[in-house]
């Protein structure tokens, strides 16, 4: 692969360097400034040269090698006049770090331009290791070379092949730490930062859950926490498994991760009629961010296991209509697997809009919990998924979270026609803190369902209405108000 790639870059960058673009000029090291057109490419090669050759040095380990051939470095100097490395091509690991080493030490220039605005330019450079320097006379076929792509052009008729090598890649900086993506809810994680949250004299509003990296990156450390976990591995293999995501792409606005997992549980059950129980899981989880406005995150698992008894007893005893055996517990149906155990997949996601600061929307289909403790009279994650819309408020002293759920009722005796009773659900929860040390919350909820093809009652809908009221006039026997 590295040879043909080789000689694509090679054939790419031997374009003669006269050939220019008309408005296009080359970037201007301070030594260049008052040169154009063709003195000011021959001005920047001529600079570069002596800047790469001047700063490179053969690593160590290689000094004794007579054959260490060329060094191909294709780089750019973007609209702040700061050069990035694309791609490094050269026979060592340590010359492509040698490389890139010479280029993080070059001077910010001005940056390249197009009809006089700023832009971005792409160039390559042949390195000889072993020379001191080229003749200045043999840069036209051996060093520098042009290939500058202009995002100024009319779209009309620039290449296509411009605006696909435009796109630029940055370092991934875990930009999900300080986002306003959902931070995925279990009762074991958000422990890690439940007493920095919690500390007296914070403004925060803890019921109301999932909480976001945003919120919680006021009053805990996530990178430091990463960084504590981190492992010192320089292989892809090392750094995949125990320190990066599988994949993470972050670039000019938007950021976006995926990541394979594997969950496998074994245990014993002592009295009981198997000899142990298990779990084993896999899944995906893609999360991602667009502007500072939108994110999403969305995981599929696929799951057999076997449980205590006293589970699997609870488990089978909440079984759905149609013959499935069981619904597991904050999963969902379950189909029977070997000849005691269940197979149960889930599917989760969620999309957060922020339009201000202090609005946050959510489309989701999964779990909420509102509560500061681990079970919930209002509102617990032991239920299954199910989709819903959520509105999070907060100014001042108050948050305010209103919920819509859209909900299935798995009995007999409700089913018609192999179809599901539908139910639905809103309720308000109102967190307000009186003093340092004192919060109140207000809750309010009302279930109703289907009949008479009722659908969702527009009439719970307004955020601010109060649900006794409105299910009275609608009917006082047709929903469950709380």
């Amino acid at each position: 692969m590295k040879p043909i790639v080789s000689i694509l870059v090679l054939i790419l960058f031997q374009i003669s360097l006269a050939q220019t673009v008309s408005g296009e000029q080359f970037p201007i090291f301070e030594e260049c400034q008052g040169k154009f057109n063709q003195e000011l490419q021959l001005c920047f090669q001529q600079e570069l040269e002596s800047k790469v050759y001047t700063a490179f040095q053969v690593p160590k380990t290689l000094q004794e090698t007579t054959a260490l051939g060329m060094v191909v470095v294709v780089f750019e100097v973007n609209r702040e006049g700061n050069f990035l490395v694309k791609y490094i091509d050269a026979s060592h690991e340590e010359l492509k770090t040698e490389a890139q080493r010479v280029f993080q030490t070059l001077p910010k220039v001005t940056p390249p331009t197009f009809a006089g605005k700023p832009t971005f330019g792409r160039y390559s450079i042949r390195i000889n290791p072993t020379g001191n320097s080229i003749n200045p006379n043999e840069l036209s076929t051996a060093a520098v070379s042009y290939a500058l792509k202009s995002t100024l052009a009319n779209p009309l008729t620039k290449d296509a092949t411009d605006e696909f090598d435009a796109i630029v890649y940055n370092d991934f900086k875990n930009p999900q730490f300080k986002s306003g993506l959902a931070i995925p809810f279990s009762h074991s994680l958000y422990a890690q930062f439940d007493a920095a949250m919690n500390q007296m004299g914070n403004n925060t509003h803890t019921a109301s859950k999932p909480f976001t990296y945003a919120q919680v990156a006021q009053y805990h450390d996530f990178e430091a926490q990463y960084q504590s976990i981190a492992k010192n591995k320089s292989g892809w293999w090392g750094r995949k498994w125990w320190n990066e995501h599988m994949v993470a792409i972050q670039g000019e606005g938007y950021w976006f991760t995926v990541n394979p997992f594997v969950d496998l549980r074994f245990g014993k059950n002592t009295p009981g009629e198997v000899s142990y129980t298990y779990q084993n899981t896999r899944g995906i989880q893609v999360q991602g961010g667009l502007g500072d406005n939108l994110f999403f995150t969305t995981s599929i698992y696929e799951s057999q296991g076997r449980f205590a008894d006293y589970f699997n007893q609870y488990a089978e005893s909440i079984r759905p209509s149609g013959g499935n055996p069981a619904v597991i517990p904050g999963v969902g149906i379950a189909k029977r697997f070997n000849e005691d155990a269940f197979d149960f997949p889930l599917a989760e996601a969620l999309i957060t809009y922020i339009p201000s600061k202090f609005i946050d929307l959510n489309l989701g289909y999964g779990r909420n919990f509102i509560g500061d403790g681990y079970r919930s009279l209002l509102m617990g994650d032991g239920a299954s998924p199910y989709p819903f819309f959520k509105i999070n408020t907060q100014f001042w002293k108050i948050k305010y979270t209103n919920t819509y759920m859209w909900l299935k009722d798995l009995r007999e005796e409700v089913t018609d026609e192999r179809s599901y009773a539908t139910k639905f659900m809103a309720n308000h929860y109102l967190s307000w803190n009186v003093t340092k040390r004192w919060n109140l919350g207000f809750f309010e909820s009302v279930v109703w369902g289907n009949t008479n093809n009722r659908g969702f009652d527009m009439s719970f809908v307004n955020p601010i209405i109060f649900y006794r009221a409105v299910e009275f006039a609608s009917s006082s026997r047709s929903g469950n108000a709380v």
